[in-house]
């Protein structure tokens, strides 16, 4: 392995929708998973043994570019609509860019049938697969049946990884129960940076526009704490615009929500430093990346369903309601009238935040692991 990575070991990620963090003008909405590929990326690209490169989406630009050390390449288009044969044309895409460039290793995320296809690609042309899972959903057995042939394709590329990852106990208890795979444990990386004391104002809720974030129930949340203020920020993506304007609309007649349709990932840091709470209404997720923002900012953090590794209550970093909404309420109610519980549960989320989830030491394991793939 030492003589390989003295020779320039070859990584490349796939995630096309990080394309917005190289390209901030880019229309290609994007998640935490995006993120997590990104900063991975950004902090690996600092080691000179490595050559790193990027597959994000083809809007039109260049076809090589660089971001720092980063080599950039144009790959699959996903401003058109999908059909068959446009998932074949990508199919096809990806088989070709994959064996020009020709990684030693090539990193994917979040579960789609593209999945299985880097899988396959990676064995014809003697590629290591590292997949690395973003939501518990993903780890499951009913969820991906229920997606017939695309959930087979997926499930094929899971299970033929070369190596999987996975963020939290759950997700690790799921691959080996449903799978039989021996996923490694990594957490979600953070650039953690000082934090000037500001004056916290806001009750903040930050996701895109889909049923498992459940939005309309910020909404309730507002309604029942008519003397705190809220901002929602909530991007959404084309096909949903209809339903997006009416939970705008909705919002914007409760009276006491800024509603914000989307805030670029170099300001967003901002809004979650001025906020009293963070709020995830999610059905499920990984781990938030929004969790770790909230971490940054010492701002303690109320979710509904989400607490990966019981985080949140072991370490007394807000309130979690199990899956109770009037306990959201009521503990969110008591919390806000203790200003000493509330500083000292920020101080527990940024603490928590420096022992687990720092980008210098994780990517140091990623690195060790990707030493193991090859």
């Amino acid at each position: 392995m030492a003589e390989k990575i003295n020779n320039m070991l070859k990584i490349a990620f796939f995630s096309p929708s990080s394309h917005s963090f190289f390209f901030p003008n880019s229309k290609i909405s994007h998640g935490g998973a995006e993120l997590q590929m990104f900063l991975l990326a950004k902090q690996l690209s600092e080691n000179t043994n490595l050559k790193i490169s990027f597959f994000v989406a083809n809007e039109g630009q260049e076809k090589n570019e660089t971001y720092k050390n980063i080599k950039l390449i144009r790959s699959i288009n996903l401003l058109k609509f999908d059909n068959p044969f446009s998932k074949i044309n990508k199919a096809i895409v990806l088989f070709f860019i994959l064996r020009k460039q020709k990684p030693d290793i090539i990193i994917s995320t979040t579960a789609s049938s593209l999945t299985g296809i880097i899988s396959f690609f990676s064995k014809i042309l003697k590629i290591k697969h590292i997949f690395r899972v973003a939501s518990n959903l993903d780890t499951g057995k009913s969820e991906i049946t229920k997606i017939a042939v695309l959930g087979k394709v997926y499930k094929y590329g899971l299970e033929s990884a070369n190596t999987v990852l996975c963020q939290n106990i759950e997700q690790e208890q799921n691959l080996k129960k449903y799978h039989n795979i021996s996923a490694i444990r990594i957490k979600n990386v953070f650039e953690i940076k000082i934090v000037k004391k500001v004056l916290k104002k806001d009750i903040l809720w930050v996701g895109r526009f889909v049923n498992l974030k459940k939005p309309y129930l910020l909404l309730e949340l507002a309604l029942n704490l008519k003397s705190e203020h809220f901002t929602m920020i909530c991007p959404y993506n084309k096909k949903d615009k209809v339903e997006w304007e009416k939970l705008k609309q909705k919002a914007n007649d409760i009276g006491n929500i800024t509603f914000i349709e989307k805030v670029p990932f170099n300001e967003i840091q901002d809004y979650f430093n001025k906020a009293k709470l963070f709020v995830n209404t999610s059905d499920y997720e990984g781990f938030p990346n929004t969790f770790l923002q909230s971490a940054q900012a010492k701002t303690p953090i109320v979710s509904l369903n989400v607490n990966p590794d019981n985080f949140i209550t072991e370490k007394e970093c807000g309130i979690f309601a199990d899956g109770d909404f009037n306990k959201m309420v009521e503990e969110t109610k008591k919390l806000l009238q203790n200003e000493f519980k509330l500083e000292n549960k920020g101080e527990n989320c940024l603490n928590y935040l420096k022992k687990n989830h720092d980008i210098t030491i994780v990517v140091k394991q990623l690195e060790q692991i990707i030493n193991k793939t090859i």
